[in-house]
């Protein structure tokens, strides 16, 4: 099977789209305040190496607790589709779009089915309770997650951000690109 290979964040959309929904949603629940405290600790043994990045990230998505993460999700997405770049059109592409992120699976879900893409890969978060099954979907993690899920499919391009974290990647499409506010740029 042949399809594309694109990241998700800074690369088919223009920000870190886990933390626009976290700002997303603290705004609409001015509650999870309360759970700020929390979230500054789990960074701060995240930045003095006392934790990883996929322990760091399920505490800091504690206030998933208090809210119902995947209407959140949709109502996210309702106000920000706009920003999705123009050119990743899932629908209108000849082969398979295959989309890999370290986002949560559950919150770049709405956006991704809506577009069309084929196969959606994201941190498997817990909508309910923030915590994660496996490792946070990043670097290595991702080729794991994209050779189990697209067993028997060829990359014929790949697109991130970023081609040092995303190196893995790319390395299993034959053309590279990088995007770059939002241009492609072939590697």
């Amino acid at each position: 099977m042949l399809a594309d290979l694109y990241d998700f964040d800074k690369t088919v959309y223009p920000n870190d789209s886990a933390t626009e929904f976290w700002l997303f949603c603290l705004k609409r629940h001015p509650k999870l305040i309360f759970h700020l405290p929390h979230q500054i600790f789990a960074a701060i043994k995240f930045f003095l190496k006392k934790s990883d990045l996929t322990k760091f990230k399920a505490e800091f998505f504690c206030f998933l607790k208090s809210i119902d993460a995947k209407k959140e999700a949709e109502l996210f997405w309702d106000k920000n589709a706009h920003k999705i770049f123009a050119w990743f059109k899932p629908k209108e592409n000849d082969v398979k779009t295959v989309v890999c992120s370290a986002s949560p699976e559950f919150e770049i879900s709405p956006i991704l089915k809506r577009l069309g893409a084929d196969v959606i890969i994201g941190t498997d978060m817990n909508p309910e309770t923030g915590e994660i099954s496996g490792k946070n979907c990043k670097g290595k993690e991702k080729i794991n997650r994209i050779k189990k899920v697209t067993d028997g499919y060829t990359f014929r391009n790949a697109y991130t951000d970023n081609p040092k974290s995303d190196a893995p990647l790319l390395s299993l499409a034959e053309n590279k690109f990088l995007i770059k506010d939002g241009e492609i740029i072939q590697l």
